[in-house]
């Protein structure tokens, strides 16, 4: 069974992977003019997923911290993937990293802004999941305890049979005593 924690974590990674991919891809494909395919697409996508997964793994117990180590996945992963789509020839321009002051300032306030907005998700997913798991608790039906049940005595008044009473019942003396009488 799984944690909101943990689930708010693979929310993280999700969302650090997808950015990633999408910033990464995104700007390129603005500077260039054309999307990135093929193989230079496909790394470009694995390296981001695998940045994500590894944003998975932070586990800083300051907000400010972990939204810092987001910013940071977040500026890693971009790279990352510039690089790879610059060694796979998806890049645009020279085959070297040729990253102008406008484009570096561009992925820089990309990962600010997603990191903060992908941390504001995850803590505003951990604060829903707790109130909805208060609010279960209340807003349940629980089970009402069955009726006790009343045991009433009966008197049962029906003709029972006179053989199951041995000594009850209307009995009259033997013939030969009743005629001497």
């Amino acid at each position: 069974m799984t944690s909101p924690t943990t689930r708010a974590r693979g929310l993280r990674a999700a969302l650090v992977g997808v950015s990633a991919a999408a910033g990464t891809t995104g700007a390129h494909a603005a500077a260039s003019g054309s999307f990135p395919h093929g193989a230079a697409l496909m790394a470009a996508l694995l390296v981001c997923a695998t940045a994500g997964a590894a944003a998975a793994g932070i586990r800083l117990h300051n907000r400010h911290a972990q939204r810092l180590g987001l910013i940071a996945a977040l500026g890693a992963a971009q790279l990352l993937g510039h690089l790879t789509l610059a060694m796979t020839g998806g890049h645009h321009g020279s085959p070297g990293l040729d990253m102008s002051p406008s484009m570096l300032a561009a992925h820089a306030a990309a990962a600010v802004v997603l990191g903060v907005a992908i941390g504001a998700v995850e803590h505003l997913y951990l604060v829903c999941s707790s109130v909805l798991r208060w609010l279960r608790l209340f807003a349940t039906r629980t089970p009402r305890p069955a009726p006790k049940r009343i045991r009433r005595h009966t008197n049962n008044v029906v003709a029972q049979s006179l053989l199951w009473h041995t000594g009850l019942g209307m009995r009259a003396p033997p013939m030969g005593e009743r005629a001497t009488a």
